[in-house]
């Protein structure tokens, strides 16, 4: 088992304990946040959560507003993906537009939820990858343009 976690965010206790087993199953360690604020302060502090199973309607802040918080103040890169029972076509284009993943419609296929935990999974290495090679090409940019002023 690696240390990459799912953070299951859900006011609801028996959606969150059934996440809980599904990701258990398939061999992830989990966290749980039974609002938006504390799912951020979690995200903010663990390194290792890599995946968000977020509900969309939450007490205190929403899935979406979690989402634009997560991706633009925090700028983290884990890979969020939005739970509802209420799917709309334009919360979901909101969701994606915001930063998600993707989203999945409650009442939810336990296959369905693995197979796109796994697909955000590598998604997000292949981000994290992407990250470290913008950083890397910013940097010789930034020293040729220094050698350059030193000439």
């Amino acid at each position: 088992m690696s240390d990459d976690k799912i953070l299951i965010v859900d006011d609801e206790p028996d959606v969150a304990e059934v996440l809980n087993e599904i990701c258990t199953m398939e061999g992830f360690k989990t966290d749980y946040a039974k609002t938006g604020e504390e799912g951020l302060l979690k995200l903010q502090k663990d390194d290792n959560i890599k995946v968000v199973l977020l509900d969309k309607n939450l007490p205190g802040i929403s899935g979406l507003e979690f989402i634009k918080r997560a991706k633009n103040d925090l700028k983290h890169f884990a890979q969020i993906i939005l739970v509802t029972g209420y799917p709309s076509a334009e919360a979901f284009r909101e969701a994606i537009k915001s930063g998600a993943y993707t989203c999945i419609t409650k009442p939810f296929d336990v296959d369905e939820i693995s197979r796109v935990i796994k697909d955000a999974l590598k998604h997000y290495e292949r981000a994290k990858q992407l990250r470290q090679v913008v950083i890397r090409d910013e940097e010789k940019a930034l020293k040729e343009s220094l050698a350059r002023l030193k000439s």
